[in-house]
């Protein structure tokens, strides 16, 4: 598979696929390399949960950032989701797109109670939402144990899978190539740009775009230390048509999340060790306990691997010692960043000036 391709995109998940789409449509010509098929990576592990901030509760990012930065962090995912509106009108297939809001549940009184004073200092700062104690979630909902949740009005769902399809499909129609069963073994620097190997030779290209999560680090040795392996496990389960669950929805620090459908509803739990177990007891352990037991049927299960950083914020845009740029290290919050971290790293590919927030560049130290 000799070859030359303007920039070589690592990866065809969401990522991938919107950075090729981007770059075909600013006249480069993308060649994307995905080790299996499209959406089959991380993509596969995102429960389609559009998020309005990150895996800290407000009250505790004020108190680590401050109060306007931990603003302008909400604030830059109401522009993310903005966007990812504006994508999919373009793209003319809605993904099974939902704007009923999204859900934040604690699981024990400490976190209520940080929940109940975030509410109040959101409201303040213009996001909407409601704190549910653990009366209301019962009463309205078919779950039990949790002592208070948070309704995030401005969160959203969709399908994820659908929309890498149809990015992936509209990257095609502007000219992108996506090669399928290619794994990119090495990514080293070449007098013209970058050379990729894979089983089937080497690609060069005058540039890379590495939209991988997991294998990122063995990539970019750069990024070693800083995106790290995040293990998941996920199980389908079976629910009876008349409970009501609160979905999408996620626990205080993100470690358990799921999203109900017509056939019931998939949860993950996100950590642990990497092990090659398809669910470890816990998560059953966790949907037994907090769901209606009665009307639950476990089903299918599965594990696989995403990336994380160590601060909770991606990765975006040049590094040292890559001939591209990077976004990655989403954790469990991909859809809440990736429309804009695709964005200022395209740009910053096309025009050689970087717009990425300073918070979120991949040049950055590495971050606890």
């Amino acid at each position: 598979m000799n070859g030359h391709a303007d920039v070589l995109v690592l990866g065809a998940g969401l990522t991938g696929c919107l950075a090729a789409w981007e770059l075909a449509r600013r006249g480069r010509r993308p060649l994307v390399l995905e080790a299996a098929t499209v959406g089959s990576g991380a993509t596969a592990l995102d429960l389609g949960h559009v998020p309005t901030g990150p895996r800290l509760l407000y009250v505790e990012a004020i108190r680590r950032w401050g109060r306007e930065a931990a603003r302008e962090a909400w604030e830059i995912q109401r522009e993310n989701h903005d966007r990812l509106r504006e994508l999919l009108a373009a793209l003319g297939d809605e993904c099974g797109y939902a704007g009923r809001g999204g859900f934040v549940l604690a699981e024990d009184r400490t976190e209520a109670e940080a929940l109940a004073e975030s509410e109040d200092a959101l409201r303040e700062d213009g996001f909407s939402g409601e704190f549910l104690d653990h009366y209301m979630l019962e009463s309205r909902f078919g779950v039990r144990g949790f002592p208070g949740g948070y309704w995030c009005a401005e969160d959203a769902e969709l399908d994820p899978r659908r929309l890498v399809a149809a990015l992936a499909a509209a990257a095609q129609r502007e000219g992108a190539v996506v090669r399928e069963g290619t794994p990119v073994l090495a990514l080293e620097p070449a007098a013209a740009g970058v050379s990729a190997a894979t089983d089937g030779g080497r690609v060069q290209g005058s540039a890379a775009f590495v939209a991988l999560e997991a294998a990122t680090p063995s990539l970019v040795p750069f990024l070693k230390g800083r995106v790290t392996p995040l293990p998941a496990q996920w199980i389908d389960a079976g629910t009876d048509p008349a409970v009501t669950l609160p979905s999408p929805a996620r626990t205080c620090g993100g470690e358990v999340a799921w999203r109900t459908a017509p056939a019931g509803v998939r949860v993950a739990r996100f950590g642990g060790a990497v092990t090659g177990h398809p669910t470890d007891e816990r998560l059953e352990d966790f949907v037994l306990r907090h769901f209606a037991p009665a009307s639950v049927r476990l089903g299918p299960r599965g594990a696989g691997l995403a990336g994380k950083s160590g601060d909770g914020f991606p990765f975006v845009g040049p590094v040292p010692g890559l001939n591209g740029v990077v976004a990655c290290g989403y954790g469990t919050f991909g859809l809440g960043w990736s429309v804009l971290a695709v964005r200022w790293a395209v740009d910053a590919l096309v025009s050689g000036r970087d717009p990425t927030p300073a918070r979120f560049k991949a040049g950055r130290g590495a971050a606890s």
